[in-house]
């Protein structure tokens, strides 16, 4: 998914170039929105739709330093700092940043009614939604460093804009490419 082929004019003729971008998730939606910042409008291919598969069904959850001290740790940064760039440029309501916990339950679950097992563990302090058998929280990241925003929303906005600069959306498979 997001693999470009960009033909050139002598390979099609003379014409002017045209970019196929080839997948309709996250990044290949993400290429799309940046080429058309920079006026290059895309032909966008993917077999199902845009975000129809995980990009429009995941959870959203971004974190900015959980890969700090791997390869991958300065690409991380960054994308959280874009992830907020483009939901400001787009109005995205869902974007937010938050605290997370990690939660420890223990596991002690009480037979009640029926087949639901609930444990008889006290809840903490901010955790009244659970009723888990808690046994503590720590920190994970706070609002520095945690943000979150509904993947489908965010895919759908950035398609939107690039296809509002002359992108356009063709459902079907490339099977080949000369």
């Amino acid at each position: 998914a997001g693999a470009m082929a960009e033909p050139s004019a002598e390979s099609n003729g003379g014409a002017a170039r045209t970019i196929l971008v080839l997948g309709g998730g996250v990044i290949g939606v993400s290429i799309s929105y940046y080429l058309a910042l920079r006026g290059t409008p895309v032909i966008l291919v993917d077999r199902a739709g845009i975000a129809s598969c995980a990009s429009g069904k995941a959870g959203g959850f971004l974190a900015r330093d959980w890969n700090d001290g791997n390869p991958v740790g300065e690409l991380a940064r960054k994308s959280f700092d874009m992830h907020e760039e483009v939901a400001k440029q787009l109005g995205l309501p869902s974007y937010r940043r938050l605290r997370c916990l990690a939660v420890r339950v223990d596991g002690s679950g009480r037979k009640t009614d029926g087949p639901v097992s609930k444990p008889g563990g006290a809840k903490l302090k901010g955790l009244e939604w659970t009723d888990l058998g808690v046994e503590g929280s720590s920190l994970m990241g706070d609002e520095s460093t945690i943000a979150q925003v509904h993947p489908k929303e965010l895919v759908d906005a950035m398609w939107a804009y690039a296809e509002g600069k002359g992108s356009t959306f063709r459902r079907g498979v490339v099977e080949q490419l000369e």
